[in-house]
């Protein structure tokens, strides 16, 4: 039986590339209740980066996983430009694929964001007929708020920045909820730590070891390959 150390040495060379895997910026294990606006809203929340990321999809949060109502625009914007950095359609129905509690639309390219800039995410919620919220907090008025939530290490919220200002349409999120809620869900973002030059080359390592392996199994005439 061949000696599985080298192929060992080989998936240690490329963990450091599997821990970049996308992850939900926002997450949560349960619900208190949802929230059914009667208004047309950009819902959302503000954040900051501790280190540069990657975005890698866009998504709404879908009650029950049965399929969203409505399609939904969600946006990324630098909050004090109000320039639009990354944009996509999240689909009604159950189009989108669904990870945790949210349908994702995938960006057709990464988008990288980075650390010491304010950033907005926040999607267009048409209140009657559409899909329900949730938000990181009790507050007094409404059983909407979640259990288990948490934070990917490279995301800084803030409470009280919540957004949810009417509007007509989808555009810049303005209004802040001001309450003590840091998010409104409504939206969310993947996210995948930017490589250090570090993981690339320890990436071409692990690639061209297991290349290496391979040809000279191949080259064995006492170990032959079917």
């Amino acid at each position: 039986m061949p000696s599985l150390r080298p192929w060992l040495f080989a998936l240690i060379l490329l963990a450091p590339v599997a821990a970049l895997a996308d992850t939900p910026a926002i997450s949560f294990t349960s619900t208190n209740g949802a929230f059914l606006d009667l208004r047309t809203r950009m819902i959302g929340w503000q954040f900051s980066l501790s280190d540069p990321v990657n975005v890698t999809s866009l998504g709404w949060y879908d009650q029950g996983g049965n399929g969203l109502n409505r399609a939904h625009e969600v946006g990324i914007w630098q909050t004090d430009t109000k320039i639009l950095v990354a944009q996509a359609v999240v689909p009604q129905g159950l189009e989108a694929p669904l990870d945790g509690q949210f349908r994702w639309a995938g960006l057709s390219l990464p988008v990288q964001l980075q650390p010491g800039i304010s950033y907005s995410i926040a999607g267009l919620d048409i209140g009657s007929g559409g899909d329900a919220h949730v938000w990181d907090t009790q507050i007094g008025c409404c059983t909407a708020h979640v259990s288990g939530f948490s934070v990917h290490a490279l995301v800084q919220l803030t409470a009280g920045t919540a957004l949810g200002g009417e509007t007509n349409g989808f555009g810049f999120p303005t209004g802040l909820i001001g309450d003590g809620r840091a998010a409104l869900m409504g939206p969310n973002f993947t996210v995948s730590a930017v490589p250090e030059p570090q993981t690339y080359i320890m990436m071409l390592a692990g690639l061209l070891f297991i290349g290496g392996l391979a040809r000279s199994r191949r080259a064995d005439p006492t170990n032959p390959v079917p």
